[in-house]
C-alpha cells in the first residue's frame, strides 16, 4: 500500500506547489488515498476565504517539494 501525504500552506503562486511559503508549510499523514483526498478537501474548505492557501495530496515519492 502507498502512502499518501497532504501538505497545506500559503502559496506566492496558489496553481504552482513549488511556490509555498516554507513558514506556511505543514504535512499531514501518512493516510490512505481517500483518507488524504478527504483530508486535503476539509482543509481547502476550513481555508476558503484564503485564496493563496492551497492543500495538495501527495504520494510518499513525491513529498520532497
Amino acid at each position: 500500500m502507498e502512502n499518501y501525504y497532504v501538505i497545506e500552506g500559503e502559496h506566492a503562486d496558489p496553481n504552482d506547489i513549488k511556490s509555498i511559503k516554507e513558514d506556511t508549510k505543514n504535512e499531514h499523514g501518512p493516510f490512505s488515498k481517500d483518507k488524504a483526498e478527504d483530508f486535503a478537501k476539509s482543509l481547502i474548505q476550513k481555508n476558503i476565504d484564503n485564496f493563496y492557501h492551497r492543500a495538495w495530496v501527495v504520494d510518499s515519492n513525491n513529498l520532497t517539494i
